[in-house]
This record gives structure tokens, C-alpha cells and sequence, in this order.
């Protein structure tokens, strides 16, 4: 399955959504509907998940992978490529929440909630270090 995931930054600070099922923390994001472009369903989740319209988004990384798996509570198990998009924020936005999320919340490099999500760790560390090669794993 491909999904995306999107980092957001606004003054130094990334958004990280609190999960209400795992109760973890990650980036915005989700799957990837098959009649649909990539960086649309990038758009779509980060919207739909965060209230946040965005009308560009840059390339991060495509991550795969043993990394890259969810276990689902039913038993389910999957193996994503995750296409990650950044995006710089020059305001700081109204955030809205669905029903996945018990949160939203921008967090210094410093300072990041735990548990992150598992699969989210690599890119979120990425970002942390500044690191803004774009990675193909």
C-alpha cells in the first residue's frame, strides 16, 4: 500500500498528531485512494486531519520497508511505501482535529512527545537533525 505522510513546520517547531488508537504520536498523513495522485492525497489528509489547506508541497523521502510496517488491532499487517512531503509555514494555522486524533500540536526539536509513532521515527529524526536530503529507502 502507498501512503504519505507530511511534515509540517511552522518557526522551528514540527506538527505531530496524537493518535487516539495506538496512542502515539506522527506526523499527518494516510493512504493513498487509487484514482488519486499523490501529492492530492497528501493534500487530502493533511486537511482532513489538520484543517490546513497547502497549495505546494516539497519532497522528504520515500521510505520502505521492514520500517514501514502496521499491525492493525484486527491482526491485519501491512507494509507501506510512505511518500513524506514538508511544508514551511510562514503563519501559524487554526488547527482543526477528526476523529482519529485526541490532539495537535507543534513541538520543538527538543522537546517531542513520546511515544512517537514507529514508523513515522526515521523522517521525524531526519527533520530533527536537519537533515533535508531527500532519502529514497
Amino acid at each position: 500500500s502507498v501512503s504519505t505522510g507530511i511534515i509540517v513546520e511552522y518557526q522551528n517547531q514540527i506538527l505531530l498528531q496524537h493518535r487516539s488508537d495506538p496512542n502515539d504520536y506522527g506526523t499527518p498523513g494516510g493512504n493513498v485512494e487509487l484514482d488519486e495522485k499523490v501529492i492530492e492525497a497528501a493534500k487530502r489528509e493533511l486537511f482532513e486531519e489538520t484543517g490546513i489547506t497547502v497549495n505546494e508541497l516539497s519532497l522528504f523521502g520515500i521510505y520502505s520497508g521492514k520500517n514501514q510496517v502496521t499491525i492493525y488491532p484486527n491482526g491485519d499487517v501491512t507494509y507501506y511505501v510512505v511518500i513524506v512531503f514538508y511544508v514551511k509555514l510562514d503563519y501559524l494555522p487554526v488547527l482543526m482535529i477528526d476523529e482519529e486524533s485526541h490532539g495537535l500540536q507543534f513541538y520543538n526539536k527538543t522537546q517531542l512527545p513520546s511515544p512517537l509513532k514507529p514508523t513515522d521515527v526515521e523522517w521525524i529524526q531526519a527533520w530533527v537533525k536537519g537533515n533535508f536530503d531527500v532519502k529514497i529507502d
